[in-house]
């Protein structure tokens, strides 16, 4: 399964790590085609010793990003490796092993979900990845030594094996992970309208956004609202590989079609027991959000932390004086509780 492997040491003394799967499950279920060699990334601190073994973080990355951009310098901003040897040096975290899995596709990212159409996200961080890295890397075994973490979408993916799995992870950060729908995306789908009024078909409108030298942020948002579609409402039978849940022509909510959408919401799988029952089980859950979201996902949260207070359901929610973008100073807050729980 392991195509490539290659080391890059930090001015932190860290090694950064770049390893190539080539992913058997997705082979089989991309009807879309997308490649399954995945390109995943990983921390590993400074000075491990033969035979110590640390717990593990997989930190998943948000829309427009992917695994291997994490590691990036950005001016103005502490990159990734440097945060994290801050904070091991600083004993605020003890030394840890961070995985950034690689799912990016052509639409601009991923939900760590499984889709018909994308392929079985999901299922090759959870069968293929995992068990790779505890082999490979020096990490404790087990569900019970793992955390997950993200923004955006990365915190929704996992929030989402968090729902949707036994046993995946012990601890779970989700940093303005999308959810409460409604206001998240319901008001964005006319975009896809506009986007698309002159080809009125998403498969020549993507054809032709790949010819361009750049991408509009309006065209970036609404190949964002199509990804939605794909992870949302997959159907391998459409050309496009997905259903809209709007009417390009007319702008009309294709009912059928967004209530697959809503679906996925974590405020509406929640009421589901099982969830709740795995949710419970947890070690920590660490939710945030900015109170000036652009994506108003303050709200979903606030109403999703209302659930799980209704529920019993031990968690941290908080909200932080700030919008959307640039937040990954929020690991500072996260990480402590994640890795605590699971030393």
């Amino acid at each position: 399964m392991l195509e490539k492997i290659w080391d890059t040491p930090h001015e932190s003394g860290a090694i950064i790590r770049h390893f190539t799967l080539k992913s058997p499950i997705l082979t089989k279920t991309s009807k879309a085609g997308f490649s399954p060699l995945r390109p995943h990334s990983a921390f590993i601190p400074e000075g491990v010793a033969e035979g110590i073994s640390l717990p593990v973080v997989y930190l998943f990355a948000p829309w427009t990003s992917a695994g291997r951009t994490m590691f990036n310098w950005e001016p103005f901003r502490e990159d990734l490796p440097s945060r994290l040897s801050r904070l091991i040096a600083n004993k605020t975290i003890p030394p840890c092993v961070v995985i950034c899995p690689d799912l990016y596709i052509d639409y601009g990212g991923s939900q760590y979900i499984n889709s018909s159409w994308i392929g079985n996200h999901a299922d090759h961080i959870l069968q293929e990845l995992i068990p790779y890295v505890e082999q490979n890397f020096p990490v404790k075994k087990g569900f019970q030594h793992r955390a997950a973490l993200g923004r955006s979408s990365g915190g929704f993916g996992a929030l989402r094996f968090a729902l949707d799995f036994d046993g995946s992870f012990a601890a779970i950060a989700c940093h303005a992970g999308d959810m409460g729908f409604e206001w998240t995306y319901r008001r964005s789908l006319i975009d896809i309208c506009t986007g698309l009024y002159k080809f009125q078909d998403p498969v020549i409108w993507l054809t032709e956004l790949k010819k361009q030298k750049k991408l509009s942020g309006f065209d970036t948002h609404v190949l964002m609202m199509l990804g939605m579609s794909a992870f949302y409402s997959p159907n391998p039978s459409n050309p496009a590989g997905f259903d809209l849940p709007i009417t390009l022509r007319n702008g009309e909510l294709t009912e059928t079609v967004w209530n697959r959408w809503m679906a996925h919401d974590p405020i509406e799988i929640v009421n589901n027991p099982t969830s709740q029952d795995r949710l419970g089980k947890l070690k920590a859950l660490f939710i945030d959000c900015g109170n000036r979201d652009q994506y108003f996902l303050q709200f979903g949260g606030r109403q999703f932390s209302a659930k799980l207070k209704e529920l019993g359901i031990k968690h941290n929610y908080s909200e932080f004086d700030d919008n959307h973008s640039g937040t990954a100073y929020r690991y500072d807050e996260s990480l402590p509780l994640l890795l605590a729980a699971i030393s």
